[in-house]
This record gives structure tokens, C-alpha cells and sequence, in this order.
């Protein structure tokens, strides 16, 4: 993993050629040992020393997401970390793109933070087991009640301990690639702890995992944590304006999915609502 900058994100990205697809093949049963090895081993302290395993969480969830890249061969650039190391309570909103979303995220992990994920992560051996234990915050997609009970669990604990989250307002990756609309789970969650939201802009990663492929390729994938979006004045019926809004500045940096919204058809709509409200200020005045 290179070392974190702080220069302003490029609009424009261009991940290097990945690594071959033998060497990718290679690596996997490497992979599959490393957990193997590490998930029983996380276990056992949360369960045998408790106190050890909160003290050091932070570099143990790390460790395990670096050593899986440092496996792969992929490199982690990470620039503008002085947002996502704001003190206090926070909701880091990622693009969620493949698999490798899991192990990144965790190589790039901050202090005292959690993350929301798909409950269908519970069925893999061990790895459900190690997420739950360590407080990541299951979602079942399936059932909108519980979906919302989740999202309140993770408000109710932002706000009492201080909590950083990761969270992909997508609510899950797009099966044809591209940024898809928002959902509005952040955005409620957003209101209801006044925590600011930090823009997590990655790239590369849908080069490093090809959309419906289980190989994971060397390469680069960068994240850019942009300027904290402060939450605190939010109202209710403003969230869908405010999830478009963050929707807008990620669509700077990443391609709309197929059949989305685009930077395009936001401009295009913004013209017609002014342009709307110009005729209507204008038949006002002729009346007067």
C-alpha cells in the first residue's frame, strides 16, 4: 500500500495495466489459506480476550484486509486521508464495485469504525461469524423492515459511541458497472446523527475484479476521500435533494450505470426547472 497523499482528486483516473489471469489463479487457494489461518485466529481472541482484541481492532481488521492485497498483488493508493481521520463520528459513503470492496475497505480501515454489509456475507464459513462478532452491521436487502431496523441500530450507535461507518448508499454493486441511483438509508441515517457524510471516491477496482468474474488480477486501485458534506441542519423532506446532490459530485469522478441518471440529465433537468420558473415570474409580472 503507498503511502497516503493530499493533493486534490483528479477528475480523471487511469488505473495501470492489471496482472495476468495465471497469476491470478495462483494466488487464490493463498487467499483462501490466509483467511483460513486468520478468521479462527480473529475468533479466538474476540472470544478468549476480549479486551486485547478492542484495544488493537483497528490493526487486526487492517492487517487481515492489507495481507489479502499484499497476496493479490494489488497496491492501495489512498489520498486526502485527512478527511476520512476527522475526529468524531462520521459515515464514510464508498462505490461499491466488486468482492474486493471487503478487503479494501478493511486494509483502509479508521479507528473505532463498523461497516454495513449484505447479510448474504453470513453464509460464507467462518467470515459471517467474524463480521458479527466484531460489530460490522448485517442488512437483509430482501426485507425492507429489517433493512430499516439495521440502518436504526447504526444511527443509535453513531450517536452514542462516536461510531465511524462505512456504507454504500448503492446498497449493493451494480451487475453492469457504473455508479447506480441512491438509496436513502445513509441519507435518514445521516439526519439522524447530525455526522458528517465523507465522499470515498475508488477507482480501479472493476479493473482488479471484471464485472461477473471471480479472479482477482494485480494492479491499482485509488481512493480519494473528499471534503466532509456537514449533515447537521438536514431536514426530512430535503434527503432526496441531498442524496442527488452527493449522487451529482461521485458521477464528477465515475461512470453512471446503464439506464441512470447522468451529470447530463441533472443539468438538463436544472435548465428546465429554471427555466420553468423564469416563465412563471415573468406571467406574474405581466398580470401585475
Amino acid at each position: 500500500m503507498s503511502a497516503p497523499t493530499s493533493s486534490e482528486a483528479p477528475l480523471e483516473w487511469t488505473p495501470p495495466p492489471t496482472g495476468g489471469r495465471l497469476r491470478a489463479i495462483i494466488c487464490i487457494p493463498l487467499g483462501v489459506l490466509w483467511c483460513m489461518v486468520n478468521l479462527p485466529w480473529m475468533i479466538f481472541l474476540m472470544a478468549c480476550r476480549r479486551r486485547y482484541f478492542e484495544e488493537h481492532r483497528t490493526r487486526i481488521t487492517s492487517l487481515w484486509g492489507r495481507g489479502l492485497l499484499k497476496i493479490f498483488g494489488i497496491k492501495m493508493v489512498l489520498n486526502g486521508v485527512e478527511n476520512r481521520d476527522i475526529e468524531g463520528a462520521k459515515i464514510l459513503a464508498i462505490n461499491h464495485v466488486s468482492i474486493v470492496d471487503l478487503f479494501i475497505y478493511s486494509a483502509a480501515w479508521t479507528d473505532h469504525g463498523t461497516m454495513i454489509y449484505k447479510k448474504e456475507f453470513d453464509k460464507i464459513p467462518l467470515m459471517g461469524r467474524v463480521m458479527r462478532m466484531i460489530g460490522f452491521i448485517p442488512v437483509d436487502r430482501s426485507d425492507h423492515r429489517s433493512s430499516l431496523k439495521s440502518m436504526a441500530e447504526a444511527a443509535t450507535r453513531i450517536r452514542e459511541t462516536g461510531l465511524s461507518i462505512w456504507i454504500a448508499p448503492e446498497g449493493t454493486r451494480s451487475r453492469q458497472g457504473g455508479l447506480q441511483e441512491f438509496k436513502m438509508g445513509a441519507f435518514y441515517m445521516a439526519m439522524q446523527t447530525g455526522a458528517p457524510i465523507i465522499p470515498c471516491i475508488m477507482r480501479g477496482a472493476a479493473e482488479v475484479n471484471k464485472m461477473g468474474s471471480k479472479i482477482i488480477r494485480s494492479g491499482t486501485i485509488r481512493i480519494d476521500f473528499l471534503e466532509p458534506v456537514e449533515t447537521k441542519d438536514w431536514k426530512r423532506h430535503e434527503l432526496r435533494e441531498k442524496s442527488e446532490e452527493l449522487r451529482r459530485l461521485f458521477l464528477k469522478y465515475l461512470p453512471p450505470a446503464p439506464n441512470t441518471s447522468t451529470l447530463e440529465d441533472y443539468e438538463r433537468r436544472d435548465a428546465e426547472i429554471a427555466e420553468k420558473a423564469t416563465a412563471e415570474s415573468s406571467a406574474k409580472a405581466a398580470e401585475a
